[in-house]
């Protein structure tokens, strides 16, 4: 989006390692690598002052990642940008009330196929190794917070069941939301041009330049370059144990029933 629109790119301003005083900052436990927000209450001054400078491009407190698409001069200075924001489910709300973005956009993905996707990386910590209860210590010491009465259920369950309570929990409270534009991954993949030129239309946006769809983003691991389309949507039918996708598709379906409606589940 950011290159069909000539705009610079701000990844992930929550990521654990930009050492956010939210995670700890320079003394970051990798406990915290797993930590969502369920509410923007637990933000201090701080954390809203570097997210203020984060949704103008500017990254103070990390270097290296979110420069990896910046290609030119021109896009760093691009007064345009477009935030990858994974962390955001939660707070979209309050985010969109301090920063009035021009348009707001959800990319929901197949639930079975992000799980596998999770659950393959290898990263400081892992699911299957801590509890809710390690993550979310502030909510738990909140009155305000409802949802983590949800959360607390999964709290000793497996890793996979984590991970599908987060997936489902996070895509219910989103569509609860007002003024936001709700679009597939597989959909942009299928048919990138005609689905991404909607998507800008929609956000009254115009497309500046073309863009080569073929390729690799630059964050694909090096396992996964130039994998086809049936694989990279189908993958997990016959990867992912029978055992593990009914773990799955049980927490789904009891935090999210509609999720049905929206993806076949086998």
């Amino acid at each position: 989006m950011a290159e069909l629109i000539s705009a610079k790119t701000q990844f992930e301003p929550l990521e654990p390692n930009a050492l956010f005083p939210l995670h700890g900052g320079p003394d970051f436990d990798p406990i915290q690598g797993a930590y969502i927000p369920l509410a923007a209450d637990f933000f201090s001054q701080e954390d809203w002052c570097y997210l203020d400078l984060a949704f103008k491009g500017v990254s103070p407190k990390r270097s290296g990642f979110n420069y990896l698409a910046r290609t030119s001069v021109t896009e760093c200075i691009a007064n345009r940008v477009v935030i990858k924001f994974v962390r955001a489910q939660f707070i979209l709300p309050d985010l969109m009330a301090r920063y009035k973005p021009q348009g707001v956009v959800h990319i929901s993905r197949h639930p079975l196929a992000v799980a596998q996707s999770l659950m393959r990386e290898n990263w400081q910590w892992d699911l299957s190794d801590i509890t809710f209860t390690e993550i979310y210590w502030r909510e738990i010491q909140s009155s305000k917070c409802l949802l983590w009465n949800e959360l607390a259920f999964y709290d000793n369950a497996s890793k996979e069941e984590k991970i599908a309570a987060l997936w489902a929990l996070s895509e219910r409270e989103i569509r609860r939301g007002e003024n936001i534009t709700f679009v597939k991954y597989e959909d942009l993949l299928k048919n990138p041009d005609v689905e991404f030129s909607s998507l800008l239309g929609s956000l009254e946006l115009k497309i500046r330049n073309s863009v080569d769809y073929t390729k690799d983003s630059p964050v694909t691991s090096a396992d996964r370059v130039g994998v086809n389309m049936d694989d990279r949507l189908n993958s997990w039918r016959n990867r992912m144990p029978a055992e593990t996708q009914d773990k799955i598709r049980t927490v789904l379906l009891d935090i999210w029933p509609e999720v049905e409606k929206e993806w076949s589940l086998y």
